[in-house]
């Protein structure tokens, strides 16, 4: 028996992908080069150290009065030539989105952007997000697998034979530990403590105990701009701004499926990557359809295009789709297509974030790649 089974994950974006960090750059951190269509990413401390007192005075000053004024005495400074060498950590290519809207942006806009994750190499797509989105797909396919309804009953999370198809009735107002419990029952790694009216984890049952990734390579940041698309134009004009990768990149994982351990009775059941692969195909194949009815029925153009995209190299049976990073959405994130219409968070969404453009409806979606595992060697 093959203890021990190495992948190369290979994704391809199809949208634009951020990742979050809890960082931001704020507005005295960076300045645009609209000519070049870079953004310098500085570090403040070196910038007022080569700074001459009286510069270093001005620029405080300006820093004082809000975002907007650290914009102004940056981009003067730097069309002096007076932004040091030294005080740039990095430059990156910007859209012209992200340009205007900050050199458009009013007294109020805060202009700080969300970086992605960081090596010494570069910016890297993490491991833990890919492995979170095929976790939620493996969710959702063992529940579909086991046909009975999931039902919140009385602190208990209870299956439930159905004629139809299977439904998550979660309470009205879940709690982390509510949805931490609900996936310890839903993988089978999760037992009710009669006494102690509670649920027992035990995470070492946890089946992707057995699926290890590593991070991705490294890949070329891009600053972009998000938007909020809402059917009757609410929310237009509240841009986020962040660093996202292109469509179009490419990243490489190491993935490893433990087979040995997932055979082990201490584990509650494997996750073998044919059988993963067929999760991805048949879950975000089913965010994607729902999504793109959206997009059909308001008119939204560049999402339609990675829509069709997604449908034709899902031809290729070795490929699979998968949502990643920020703006995913509930659909995707929280197994909504399990959910009764009754139920608010079944209900479709209002809105849609999507980047690259001023006008929100013009954007694409975020967080959409193609996959596919390639067999490196068995151990």
């Amino acid at each position: 028996m093959s203890f021990l089974e190495s992948y190369r994950l290979e994704l391809e974006l199809l949208s634009p992908v951020h990742v979050g960090t809890g960082e931001a750059f704020p507005a005295y951190a960076y300045v645009p080069d609209a000519s070049t269509k870079t953004v310098h990413i500085l570090d403040p401390s070196l910038l007022l150290l080569h700074l001459s007192p009286e510069r270093r005075r001005a620029f405080l000053t300006k820093v004082a009065e809000g975002p907007k004024g650290a914009q102004e005495v940056l981009r003067y400074l730097h069309l002096q030539g007076q932004i040091p060498k030294e005080a740039i950590l990095r430059s990156l290519p910007a859209s012209k989105a992200f340009l205007d809207t900050v050199l458009g942006a009013h007294q109020e806009a805060l202009l700080e952007f969300r970086p992605l994750p960081y090596s010494p190499l570069g910016a890297y797509l993490p491991g833990s997000s890919v492995k979170g989105a095929l976790r939620t797909a493996w969710l959702f396919w063992k529940l579909a697998q086991r046909g009975e309804d999931l039902i919140f009953d009385k602190g208990q999370w209870v299956f439930r034979k159905t004629r139809e198809e299977p439904r998550i009735r979660p309470p009205e107002s879940p709690k982390l530990e509510h949805n931490q419990d609900f996936e310890g029952v839903a993988l089978g790694y999760a037992d009710w403590d009669r006494n102690k009216r509670r649920y027992k984890r035990d995470l070492y049952r946890d089946p992707f105990r057995a699926v290890r990734l590593t991070d991705s390579r490294p890949g070329e940041g891009f600053l972009n701009r998000i938007g909020v698309f809402h059917p009757n134009g609410q929310m237009a004009g509240m841009p986020i701004l962040a660093e996202t990768f292109r469509r179009g990149s490419r990243f490489s994982f190491l993935f490893r499926y433990q087979k040995g351990l997932a055979q082990h009775q201490g584990v509650a059941g494997a996750v073998p990557p044919e059988e993963l692969k067929k999760a991805l195909r048949k879950y975000y194949g089913a965010v994607a359809e729902w999504e793109r009815g959206y997009a059909e029925d308001h008119g939204l153009g560049r999402a339609l295009e990675v829509y069709r995209e997604l449908e034709e190299r899902l031809k290729d049976e070795e490929v699979f789709p998968i949502r990643v990073g920020f703006g995913s959405g509930r659909l995707s994130l929280r197994l909504a297509l399990l959910l009764p219409e009754d139920y608010p968070e079944g209900q479709e969404p209002k809105t849609r974030k999507t980047a690259g453009t001023k006008d929100p409806k013009d954007g694409y979606p975020l967080g959409w790649a193609v996959g596919r595992l390639v067999p490196l060697r068995r151990e």
